[in-house]
């Protein structure tokens, strides 16, 4: 006989050796031994939690010959049918390679037959999510009422993409995903029954791997199995499945806390070099600063959170007492678009080391640090401290007086030379260094602080730049253009309007304001605007262009003219100019 794979062969012959799915097994069990069985049933749930198994069981329940306490006995000639597939009163169709109106349409003229030999004759249809619309509309009249000999067992991981009624035709039993206990239990029973050790770690490992797929889960054991060994370990796991070892993940991760760019590259090459996928292992990044927050967030108290071998946790514990919570945040935040990217990525590599050398390349203050108030460089706060020491050692009354004479109090730890004497200054006292390194200190801080609010979206970014939209002003002729529309009838654009704010933004061009989009697009048509432009020129006399305007993006527009107020950064640099006499310009660009 030809190899069987381990989840064919592990399959549950009755309800009893379901693993979990307590709800789904009690509510069929009760159906079967009472006689309460409905025409038309709907199982949903993630792939490999037991779907197609549960109705394999329910198909042979409801037809076998000496049923007990609602289980099929799987003895009878029935029962054998069905197990081996050659029973013609229980079919089971693939909805996705059957989808189409003439599929279901040979199942609609084929209920109204008996069954051969069975009770009932049951259509399992697979993945029925993939049928079309007409074959859902097909399908209706017969799922609706359907012969008293005709049984329907829908199954799928996408419900919600079935028409609501279908849905309302069906009892439905939602799937769960099988628990990492459960799914160790029930790989320790198979290993021990083909006399293989599996350790504690390799079968944890398998089941975090699964994701709650117990059929994902037996199906890894079965490839490690073909490894020909007799015992199992966490090694072989990680082999099987290709990603990298725990003393690898842990160094990688210590490299990137240190800045150790040189480290991580080699470290790069190694993971290519070994053939290790570089989506699983950005995957496996994310997770473990996941496991780091949660170490940091609870003050060590995680071990029944992670789920980790003891020696890496304790590494980790260690490992988040080194970083910052918002630093670990913006890891799995970087990570985490990076991991969508290297889907389709042509070279994943490249991407993988550039987004690891701009997140250890940059300091975590750059990025803020969550109290709201913009985010500065250290560089801009080194030259900052620079300037309040200036402050401290020099006259600064005395230095912008023309001849007048400076001390300087300068310590000898301080890396700040002394001021210029008078005659280096320049001819207008206030062209002073300090005053210079202050301006420019506080250009950039504003333009940081405005960064903080820039960095959404590029739509946001062109409005800004967009002076004519920043200037924009509400259009007090607008009522008029849109009485014109209405004198001459045409009222389907004049009901667009309706919706739409119409403002100025200079001598020629009139401003549409919508947060609708779709109203944007109606109105922005070419017959639209010409229509729109000739009611302007009849009820203004003026030739005007017409330009549609996103709602958000104008107000983002004109908020982004001033930068934050509340930056810690900008309140220093006024202090610092009002100690030192001076006029405080702040440049945005």
């Amino acid at each position: 006989m030809s190899y069987i794979a381990l989840y064919r062969e592990w399959r549950p012959s009755c309800f009893g050796d379901v693993v979990e799915q307590e709800h789904v097994v009690k509510a069929l069990r009760y159906s079967v031994s009472t006689g309460r069985i409905a025409h038309a049933y709907l199982f949903c749930g993630t792939r490999g939690t037991g779907k197609t198994t549960m109705a394999h069981l329910l198909s042979r329940a409801v037809n076998c010959l000496d049923p007990h306490d609602g289980e099929p006995c799987n003895k009878c000639e029935i029962c054998r049918e069905i197990l081996s597939g050659s029973s013609v009163d229980v079919l089971e169709i693939d909805a996705a390679s059957n989808n189409s109106v003439d599929n279901v349409r040979s199942i609609r003229d084929e209920v109204i037959y008996a069954p051969t030999k069975a009770k009932r004759k049951v259509y399992i249809i697979d993945e029925v999510h993939m049928l079309s619309t007409g074959a859902f509309n097909a399908l209706l009249k017969t799922l609706e009422e359907p012969p008293e000999h005709v049984m329907f067992i829908l199954a799928t991981t996408e419900p919600h993409k079935l028409p609501a009624t279908i849905l309302s035709r069906c009892q439905r039993f939602d799937f769960r995903r099988i628990s990492k206990d459960s799914i160790v239990e029930r790989l320790n029973k198979i290993a021990s029954a083909d006399g293989i050790t599996l350790e504690s770690d390799a079968a944890k490992l398998i089941a975090q791997m699964a994701d709650g797929a117990l059929r994902d889960a037996i199906s890894l054991l079965d490839q490690c199995m073909s490894l020909g060994r007799k015992s199992i370990v966490y090694d072989d796991v990680l082999s099987v499945v290709g990603i990298v070892n725990d003393e690898f993940m842990t160094g990688f991760i210590a490299d990137m806390l240190d800045k150790n760019v040189a480290g991580l590259l080699q470290n790069i090459s190694r993971l290519v070099s070994d053939g290790r996928d570089a989506v699983h292992f950005v995957s496996d990044l994310v997770m473990y600063f996941r496991n780091l927050m949660i170490c940091k967030s609870t003050g060590g108290k995680c071990d029944d959170l992670i789920e980790v071998p003891s020696a890496v946790l304790s590494l980790m514990k260690k490992q988040a007492g080194t970083i910052s919570l918002d630093e670990i945040m913006r890891y799995i935040k970087e990570l985490s678009a990076l991991e969508n990217s290297l889907k389709y990525a042509i070279n994943p590599r490249v991407m993988l080391e550039v987004t690891l050398i701009k997140v250890c390349g940059s300091n975590s203050t750059e990025h803020g640090g969550g109290n709201g108030t913009g985010s500065i460089g250290p560089d801009l706060e080194a030259r900052l401290a620079a300037i309040e020491r200036r402050l401290k050692n020099i006259d600064l009354s005395a230095a912008l007086q023309p001849g007048g004479h400076q001390t300087a109090m300068t310590h000898e730890n301080d890396s700040i030379p002394p001021p210029p004497k008078p005659s280096e200054l320049s001819e207008k006292p206030e062209q002073y260094d300090i005053k210079a390194e202050a301006t420019l200190m506080t250009a950039d801080s504003g333009a940081n602080a405005a960064d903080a609010g820039k960095k959404g979206a590029a739509v946001q970014k062109a409005a800004v730049r967009d002076p004519s939209i920043k200037q924009a002003v509400e259009y007090n002729k607008w009522p008029a253009v849109m009485t014109h529309l209405k004198s001459l009838g045409r009222m389907a654009i004049y009901t667009i309007l309706l919706n739409i704010k119409a403002v100025l933004i200079d001598e020629s061009t009139i401003g549409l304001v919508s947060s609708d989009a779709s109203i944007r697009t109606m109105v922005s048509k070419l017959e639209h605007i010409k229509m729109i432009e000739e009611a302007v020129h009849k009820a203004t006399g003026r030739e005007m262009k017409i330009k549609c305007i996103d709602d958000d993006v104008l107000r983002k527009a004109v908020s982004a003219e001033k930068p934050r107020e509340n930056s810690d950064m900008l309140k220093r640099a006024r202090l610092i100019a009002e100690k030192a006499g001076l006029p405080l310009e702040i440049i945005d660009e």
